[in-house]
């Protein structure tokens, strides 16, 4: 018995010898082709580090216009990093990963250059990232180290009693979204929002065709706002993504209807909660938010941003 217990205790350290060692100094960073997809897939699912805010087809349409890079050495990817559609001339990190064992300074060190460059050379000047702070503990050290800075937090409130204190502006109509209203949500969201926090074709595509809470609101025919919800946990949780009214439509008591009937169709699936987020400086938003019973849970994520000026 005192044999095979030394023998146990003697295995995590046999182990480490056969564990794969890699050198950076043998690697290079190259933008990713169509054909690394299957090699990309692989680090984001099974890479010791990893981390990643994807949807979809994203994978694909991110591959194809040049958004990848990674490092490789003889034929192996080691790490890829993985920026986001561009809007304006923003972007977002939305997946970064490594192999096990790969030295994660050094290896973002490699990394974090070439993106800025192929972002820049995209017309990016900006990279933002949300990681969560909480499951990713060691994402927000690590872009800290590297040049990126705080540049708001995300607070979120929350709802439980689902009372409405007020219906709002009573003539404007509030419908489904439909697949036609696309082009013109997307309008409305790049004019209410900085680039950094609009929502692409993607998304709201998907919020339209297949999302539980998409709803416009009109006024003599004409899309004025609208707002977004998803549903969690069999209702129980209902999240609000978005509520957006045109700047010239705003102080006529849109937002309130249509926050309204958020508030409603929370009610009428049996939400024990509605949720939603907002930037800390918005304090306009939070005011609504307030009154209209939402109350600050204390959870805030912090927002990094670095930029794409790169020397040499």
């Amino acid at each position: 018995m005192w044999f095979l217990w030394q023998r146990q205790r003697r295995l995590p350290n046999l182990m480490r010898l056969f564990r794969r060692t890699y050198d950076l100094g043998l690697a290079r960073v190259r933008c990713a082709q169509d054909t690394d997809k299957s090699a990309v897939s692989r680090l984001l699912r099974d890479g010791g580090r990893r981390y990643y805010a994807l949807n979809g087809d994203d994978i694909d349409v991110l591959l194809h216009h040049g958004h990848v890079t990674v490092i490789e050495a003889n034929g192996d990817l080691w790490g890829v990093g993985m920026l986001g559609r561009i809007v304006g001339q923003s972007t977002w990190l939305r997946a970064l990963a490594l192999e096990e064992g790969v030295p994660l300074g050094e290896a973002f060190a490699l990394l974090l250059p070439a993106m800025q460059r192929a972002a820049a050379e995209l017309g990016v000047t900006e990279i933002y990232c949300a990681g969560d702070e909480t499951a990713d503990v060691w994402l927000a050290p690590l872009l800290r180290a590297h040049g990126f800075s705080a540049s708001t937090d995300v607070v979120v409130y929350e709802k439980r009693e689902m009372s409405i204190p007020a219906f709002g502006n009573e003539a404007i109509m509030v419908r489904p979204a439909r697949a036609a209203d696309l082009t013109t949500i997307l309008e409305v969201d790049r004019r209410c929002f900085e680039p950094q926090w609009t929502k692409d074709d993607t998304i709201l595509g998907h919020a339209i065709a297949y999302g539980p809470y998409c709803m416009v609101a009109e006024v003599a025919g004409a899309v004025v706002g609208y707002a977004y919800a998803t549903s969690h946990f069999g209702g129980r949780l209902v999240h609000l993504v978005r509520i957006a009214v045109l700047p010239e439509r705003q102080g006529q008591a849109v937002g309130v209807r249509l926050l309204a009937e958020v508030v409603a169709y929370a009610e009428s699936v049996g939400a024990y909660n509605l949720t939603l987020n907002t930037q800390a400086y918005n304090t306009g938003a939070q005011r609504l938010y307030r009154w209209f019973g939402f109350y600050p849970t204390g959870e805030q994520q912090t927002i990094l941003v670095c930029q794409c000026a790169v020397e040499g």
